[in-house]
Order: C-alpha cells, then structure tokens, then sequence
C-alpha cells in the first residue's frame, strides 16, 4: 500500500524539487559574490532551522498535490492506458485519493502560512497555477506546456523564500538586494527546459507535427545552452589565471571541468533520443527523449549551480543516486 501511494506521488520526483531548490539558492547567493561557503550557511542559520523545514515542506506537499491531481484527472484515460496504475487498478481507492489531495493542497499552504504571509501567497500562486495545469489546460496543445513551465518557473521563485521574504521581494519587484536577472535567471532557464519538455511530451498521446517535436528540442537545448553560457562567464573562471595558491587554481580548474562534463552530458543523453524521434516523427520514439530530459533535470541543475559556486554542483550531484534508487524501487506501471 505503502508503495502505491509512493507511485501516485512520484516520490522519486522530489528529488528533482530538491535540486531546484538548491540550484536557486546557490545561485542567489554566490552570482555575484565570492565562493565563501559560510555566507550561505550564515544565511540559513538566521531564519532558523524551522523556517528551513517549513519551507521544504511546503515545496514537497505541492509538488505531491500536483502529481496525485494529475492522476486524479486521468484516471478515466488511464483505465484504458494504464490500467495497472494505483487508481484505476483500485489499489488505492479513489475517494481516499480525492481527500488526500485536499489534504496535500491545504498542507502546503499551511505550511507556507508558517513561514510569513508573502510565502503564503506565493505557494498560492503555485498550487493555482499546479491546478490549473492539472485540471484545466493539460491537454491543450501547447497551453498546457505553457502552464507547466509556469508551474516550474513559479516554484522556484517560491523557493527563493528559503532565504527569507526579501530575497522573493526582489526576484518579483526588484530592489535594493541582488540583482534581478540574477535572481530569475534559474527559473527562467528551468521554464524554457520543462517547456520543452512538456510540448514533447504531448506528441505520446496526440498527433502532432516534426516541428513541435523541432520547438520542444530548441527550448531544452536553448535552457542547457544557457546553462552552458553562464558556465563560460562565470566570475570564478576567472581566478584560474590569477588564484591564491596552486591548490585553489587547481581546485577551480576541476570545477571548470565538471561543469563543462555536465554540459556535454546533459546534450548527449538528449540528442540521440531526441534526433531518433525526429527522425522516424513515431510518437513511440517520444518516450525515450521525455525520460532523458526528465533525469537531465539534475544534471542542469547541477550545471547552473556550478557556474556559481562549484560547491552548489558538487552538493546537487550527491542526491543523484537517491533518484536513481527511487526509480528502481517506486517504478511507475
């Protein structure tokens, strides 16, 4: 039972919210700064350790409460789809499942309410826009991709607020804090990604056309270009010519490398895929680039977190073998 549940959430999922988080954090903080890993630390400390976990909290029950009414809408598809899923298989039954979903819902806006009124209203942007997607414009050509990459884009604005209430002021209005591009360079980039990634996605269940299949691909390559981009400017390439010491000249020239291997992998595992389905234009061929984007989500993570401090990339990548681990155990039927 225990399991089921798991799979109607897309446990394994989280991870991704994890490094999203991460990433826009990291980013925050160091894009315009040094690399002094205590700043951030500093930072957490002075909201407190319940801020911390209200915030994480309220990120992971929205990110819940998108996936269960996600399945709640498509259970009468999947009855016929994909009968061996948890609801239409009646595994979980479908009432306990409606309330769940409530309680998910309510939960992160709770939580969020913990935290101050402005998060609170930003969690509320991003369940309205999570059910708008799930219940509204999902399966409308190119609208429900748009929804989708709000509802990303949304959520790590939202998970800016880890750092405290100012820094979700600035990265909405602007102000006297770090600078706005800054701030909403990460969500903007992830947008642009799960926007591709969605429109792809729609190509497995409606008819479509090579060039949505060719659009999908240049919003996914263009956000890992971006990241790539940042990669190259980065303040801290810069200190390979002129370090404080051989070991920090060699300490940065790995972090070069890394960054540039994620890169690099992250358009492998792609393309292939993606040039396969573009090539045959068989939707069976769009399942393979959907889930090779789906896990390249840590690996651009992990990318834009580098560029800013190599440290952001090296703690994202950590959680990669807890995804790959809940991918084996909560596989989706």
């Amino acid at each position: 039972m225990l399991l089921d549940w798991l799979k109607l959430v897309r446990a394994t999922g989280l991870v991704t919210i994890y490094t999203n988080i991460t990433a826009v954090v990291v980013m925050a903080v160091y894009a315009n700064e040094g690399l002094n890993p205590k700043w951030l630390f500093d930072r957490l400390h002075k909201e407190g350790v319940a801020h911390i976990l209200w915030m994480v909290t309220a990120s992971s029950l929205l990110y819940m409460a998108g996936m269960l009414w996600n399945d709640l809408a498509d259970v009468g598809r999947d009855r016929v789809l994909h009968p061996r899923r948890p609801l239409p298989s009646g595994r979980i039954n479908l009432g306990t499942a409606y309330l769940v979903g409530v309680l998910l819902a309510v939960g992160a806006l709770v939580s969020a309410a913990m935290v101050d009124v402005h998060v609170f209203h930003a969690a509320g942007v991003v369940l309205s826009l999570i059910m708008l997607y799930d219940l509204v414009t999902k399966d409308i050509p190119w609208i429900g991709s748009l929804t989708m990459a709000a509802v990303r884009f949304s959520h790590a604005i939202f998970a800016l607020s880890l750092l405290g209430s100012d820094y979700l002021g600035w990265a909405v209005v602007g102000g006297d804090g770090p600078r706005h591009t800054t701030l909403i360079a990460y969500p903007v980039i992830l947008g642009v990604y799960i926007f591709g990634v969605t429109l792809v996605s729609e190509l497995e269940s409606r008819p479509g056309r090579r060039i949505e299949l060719l659009i999908g691909g240049a919003c996914m390559f263009g956000a890992v270009a971006a990241g790539g981009w940042l990669l190259a400017t980065a303040r801290w390439i810069t200190h390979l010519s002129h370090g404080d010491s051989t070991l920090y000249v060699v300490g940065v020239g790995l972090s070069a490398v890394m960054g540039t291997v994620l890169f690099g992998l992250l358009v492998w595992r792609i393309w292939w895929p993606w040039l396969a389905a573009l090539r045959s234009g068989r939707s069976e061929q769009v399942g393979p680039v959907v889930g090779a984007a789906l896990g390249g989500i840590i690996f651009l993570d992990a990318l834009v977190a580098t560029t800013a401090h190599p440290l952001g990339g090296v703690a994202i990548l950590c959680l990669l073998p807890l995804f790959l681990l809940g991918k084996r155990v909560v596989r989706m039927d």
